[in-house]
């Protein structure tokens, strides 16, 4: 029924699978880059649409029916779909996604990519408020967080560097309204650390993010005892920005060498 997207390597040399997180607006299409340079290093990869994203059915009513909790459920249904259980990467507010999910469930390894910041997205609404106040309140007044991206310069300034090998005009037509229910869920603390067991994880953040700052991800990776890895020239889409094979290549690296996955 959803859309999950799947690469086979040629020769599998890795044995865990890498299941891939889209994060707000997004859908499993953000993913290309990876999905085929994971498959080349040996990794079986994964990739899933949320509701009402991508290529997946709404499912609910309405898109703003869904909670940060609804998202945390649908990915692990993907989890449990896939053998053997794979290790997981949350981008953006896939990363607030996979911090709920690590409260009632364990993988190998999880990856929090520009990751939403444990203590919420409070902190990022109040600089949207100020920084973007038009969009942003319009948003707020329609429950249409659309609003927020529904341009290629909005896709600019939010998602990329400008030299970005991205067509963003392509980009920003695949963009989705997404759920005003998961902003409101999400506000605050979206995972409580004392109740993510020990699963090993890794916060990825880019010192260029226009929607999260490095001390949030620092936060982030001190509340997990997470390990942090800082890309300062790249902006929040990491895994289609300039460098984003060296990021990659660092997370397989990482997932080898520190989560000691096979």
């Amino acid at each position: 029924m959803w859309e999950h997207v799947v690469r086979t390597p040629a020769k599998r040399t890795k044995h865990t699978p890498l299941l891939l997180q889209h994060g707000a607006w997004h859908g499993a299409w953000c993913w290309e880059n990876w999905l085929d340079h994971f498959a080349s290093l040996g990794y079986e990869v994964h990739a899933i649409s949320l509701p009402g994203h991508g290529e997946s059915p709404l499912g609910k009513s309405h898109i703003n029916r869904y909670t940060l909790s609804d998202y945390a459920e649908h990915l692990a249904e993907a989890v449990d779909e896939i053998s053997p259980r794979p290790a997981v990467v949350g981008h953006s507010l896939g990363g607030a996604v996979v911090q709920r999910f690590l409260e009632s469930h364990t993988v190998p390894a999880a990856v929090l990519l520009a990751t939403v910041p444990q203590r919420g997205l409070l902190a990022y609404l109040l600089r949207s408020l100020r920084d973007n106040p038009g969009d942003t309140v319009k948003a707020l007044v329609t429950l249409n967080t659309h609003h927020i991206v529904n341009g290629p310069r909005k896709v600019v300034e939010q998602f990329f560097s400008r030299d970005a090998d991205v067509d963003f005009e392509v980009w920003e037509a695949q963009l989705v309204r997404e759920s005003f229910g998961v902003l409101v869920t999400g506000l605050f603390r979206v995972a409580d650390p004392a109740k993510v067991g020990g699963t090993p994880m890794l916060v990825v953040a880019g010192g260029k993010d226009a929607i999260f700052t490095v001390e949030e991800e620092k936060q982030t990776a001190a509340a997990y005892g997470a390990e942090l890895r800082l890309f300062a020239d790249q902006a929040h889409n990491l895994m289609a920005e300039p460098r984003w094979r060296e990021v990659a290549d660092a997370i397989d690296v990482w997932l080898t060498d520190r989560a000691r996955l096979e």
